[in-house]
């Protein structure tokens, strides 16, 4: 099985005053939200997204009138392929001046290693050679001993470690804004992250998702993957509920 390149468009969306929003395009592709610089017109990206999907980013991109030449930080949410194949031709495209990777703990260590087996597990029966991605060691900043980030003037993000779905799992939480981008932790309607993956653990995610739903007041929601919405706290608490009630199968 080889995937398709695909050159749709991701469409756009402000959520926000300078905080954009592209929806998932294909199989294995993720949310991806874009953060601007009101002065410098410099842009932070939120996850990389699937490889073959980045044409599609850049179009959307553009048609909401920003440069991806002035993207200068990129954010992982975590480290699985949806989330970080993308990097490898978003930093081919960039070389000549090639944006800051940050990111936490155990996704640091697979992306600086660029162990391909890592980054495309076998035991899922899918390869780089699929998304048409060349995997390499990359640079990459640590977040671990970080408790908040500043993007630019208008945004600051605090930094939660919330594994569960995948070991190098973090949430980024901007309490003026009351944004979260939790990656796959929770997702609107009530969904969670899947725990059968390897590092992935049911109580670490109940826990992950009982603090942020008794800690953090959340008015938008960005997850990876489907929609997204602005009744953030209501969404979280139903994911809370329904991640509780896993004790009764698993």
């Amino acid at each position: 099985m080889v995937f398709k390149s695909s050159s749709s468009e991701k469409r756009g969306k402000e959520v926000l005053k300078n905080l954009f929003y592209f929806s998932e395009n294909q199989m294995l592709d993720c949310n991806q939200y874009c953060i601007i610089d009101s002065d410098t017109q410099e842009i932070a990206l939120f996850d990389a997204g699937n490889s073959l999907a980045v044409s599609g980013l850049l179009k959307g991109m553009e048609n909401c009138g920003l440069d991806h030449n002035n993207i200068k930080k990129i954010f992982l949410t975590h480290e699985h392929i949806d989330h970080v194949i993308g990097l490898y031709p978003l930093m081919e495209k960039m070389k000549e001046n090639p944006p800051e990777i940050f990111a936490y703990g155990e996704t640091v260590k697979i992306l600086s290693e660029g162990d391909d087996s890592k980054i495309c597990p076998g035991a899922l029966g899918i390869t780089p050679k699929m998304f048409g991605a060349k995997i390499m060691p990359l640079k990459i900043t640590d977040l671990t001993n970080l408790k908040e980030i500043g993007i630019n003037s208008e945004f600051s993000f605090q930094i939660h470690y919330t594994p569960g779905h995948s070991l190098g799992s973090i949430s980024y939480y901007e309490p003026s804004k009351k944004v979260l981008i939790p990656g796959d932790l929770v997702f609107t309607g009530g969904s969670i992250g899947r725990f059968d993956f390897p590092g992935s653990s049911l109580k670490d995610l109940q826990n992950s998702i009982k603090f942020i739903a008794e800690h953090l007041d959340v008015k938008y929601l960005l997850p990876g993957h489907m929609n997204i919405s602005d009744d953030g706290n209501k969404n979280i608490k139903m994911s809370y509920r329904y991640a509780q009630s896993m004790d009764l199968y698993f």
